[in-house]
């Protein structure tokens, strides 16, 4: 998956929000777990609670498929987006583009007016995680580093 949306908050009660929840949710963070109970159960906590949902599965070099999905996606959960939006504790929900760093002087990557109208519309914030080329990137989660918790 390479179009991740994150929702978080440190009051957000996910357990009550996922029991009306329609959305491909593919992640759950609730806060005080551990973010990594496998290799660290005693390790870091997560200080927030937060659900992540795939808006688009295109590959990491895919950037105008990716943008095409991911606008459909807002378009065709826009109620379900708008009841994640609102709901108490939420403080913020980011669509976050897992994209290739490309070998070029200058990368410019353009987000339609088609894709931040809705964005826009649904109050989500847009990031862009830059992948290096050739590594192995296949399985990373966008939003996967240190500040999505």
């Amino acid at each position: 998956m390479s179009v991740v949306l994150r929702a978080y908050g440190t009051t957000f009660d996910v357990d009550a929000f996922l029991a009306g929840c329609t959305l491909p949710v593919c992640a759950v963070k609730r806060r005080g777990e551990p973010m990594f109970p496998a290799s660290q159960p005693e390790g870091l906590r997560h200080e927030r609670s937060g659900v992540h949902v795939v808006a688009s599965d295109a590959d990491f070099d895919a950037f105008p498929r990716q943008v095409a999905e991911a606008t459909a996606f807002l378009r065709a959960e826009y109620e379900q987006l708008k009841r994640l939006t609102s709901w108490p504790g939420v403080d913020g929900v980011v669509l976050d583009f897992g994209i290739e760093r490309r070998e070029v002087a200058v990368q410019c990557d353009v987000l339609p007016p088609d894709l931040l109208r809705v964005v826009g519309e649904l109050g989500l914030a847009i990031e862009l995680s830059q992948y290096p080329v050739g590594d192995s990137h296949h399985g990373v989660a966008p939003g996967s580093g240190a500040q999505s918790e």
